[in-house]
């Protein structure tokens, strides 16, 4: 096209050192820009960001070949902004994608490169310590409250999933993480943590970690490029879920089972203390079969670093059968190389 300018991507990195118990809100306020030392030096970046559960990554491989480079310590901290210089057909600026601890350094060559590997800042020590706990006749809110109060996290919670009631819940040599990750599990919700914020969400609600609503997002076949696949499982083959629980008046087992087909349904391995959990868990399970039914992976033409999980998007331009779902963006990888080139690849879930 005539005028058109070649995008070209950029980045800023800053970074604190980890000083001895030095914590992340100190480390943050010591931040110092470090991007002219890492451009000259940067092989490739990537990011990936996951709807919840796990935290975010962030690699950065460098060139070492004169010897040089000064690796940074565990636990340091490191702020990323990426977007774009200047281009046509892109949006020119940053976007702030957080905070990310060292968690490995390695050193390799030849040629001599070192690879840094951190994780979202957001998670505290605390966070991963095993712990035992047990609550009784309690809300699934009030059990997330408690939780990010304790690790010094704000908390936002769905009022659809703040009041669900939880008789009885045992945290038995297990990390506040993994208690959250199995709760939204169970309640099929995004369970994460983001901006020092405790979250808790329902999958597929569109709304961003902060809590405001996500726009939509139209995607074409054009600006997807030409690396795409699509997935598709014969849904005849679900035989819905089923789950089990105690019932205490009769002092039996009993099932609930939701979805159905022929076949075997699955079957969720945890025995449940109340009728109610245990079809909250079997109903999780099957909205969780159900995305899987369709998934849609693709490499757009040129980088998005403004796009988050869990942003609902509709595909234009495919077959009709991949064009004809609705979709939410599952996971995020964003690419930069040492050439100013910058792209995202795409996961998507179907959520009809």
């Amino acid at each position: 096209m005539t005028g058109s300018v070649q995008p070209v991507a950029d980045f800023r990195l800053s970074v604190a050192g980890a000083g001895a118990g030095g914590s992340t809100l100190e480390l943050a306020a010591s931040l110092a820009d470090i991007t002219s030392k890492v451009r000259p030096r940067l092989v490739g970046l990537t990011l990936t960001e996951k709807r919840g559960g796990e935290a975010d990554q962030l690699s950065i491989g460098l060139d070492d070949s004169d010897g040089k480079l000064q690796l940074p310590r565990k636990g340091a901290l490191i702020r990323l902004q990426l977007g774009w210089l200047r281009g046509s057909g892109v949006t020119v600026g940053l976007v702030d994608k957080g905070s990310f601890t060292v968690d490995e350094v390695s050193w390799e060559g030849a040629p001599d490169v070192a690879t840094i590997t951190a994780r979202s800042a957001d998670l505290t020590d605390s966070f991963r310590v095993r712990r035992e706990q047990g609550w009784k006749d309690t809300t699934l809110g009030a059990i997330a409250r408690e939780v990010a109060s304790r690790n010094g996290y704000q908390v936002k919670i769905a009022p659809e999933l703040a009041g669900i009631a939880v008789p009885v819940r045992a945290q038995h040599h297990t990390s506040d993480m993994a208690l959250l990750m199995r709760l939204g599990r169970e309640h099929d919700a995004v369970a994460t943590v983001k901006h020092r914020t405790l979250i808790l969400s329902p999958i597929g609600k569109g709304a961003s970690p902060s809590g405001k609503a996500l726009p939509g997002l139209t995607l074409t076949k054009v600006e997807v490029a030409d690396r795409y696949s699509y997935r598709e499982i014969d849904r005849s083959a679900d035989a819905g879920v089923e789950a089990r629980w105690h019932d205490p008046a009769s002092g039996t087992r009993k099932t609930v089972k939701v979805g159905g087909g022929k076949g075997t349904p699955h079957r969720v391995r945890r025995v449940y203390h109340s009728e109610a959990d245990a079809r909250a868990a079997a109903n999780a399970a099957n909205a969780r079969a159900q995305r899987a039914q369709a998934t849609f992976d693709g490499a757009l033409a040129y980088g998005r670093p403004d796009l988050t999980p869990e942003r609902p998007v509709t595909l234009k331009g495919f077959k009709p059968a991949v064009d004809a779902h609705s979709w939410l963006i599952a996971q995020l990888d964003h690419s930069l190389d040492a050439q100013g080139g910058l792209g995202t690849r795409v996961q998507l879930e179907a959520h009809d």
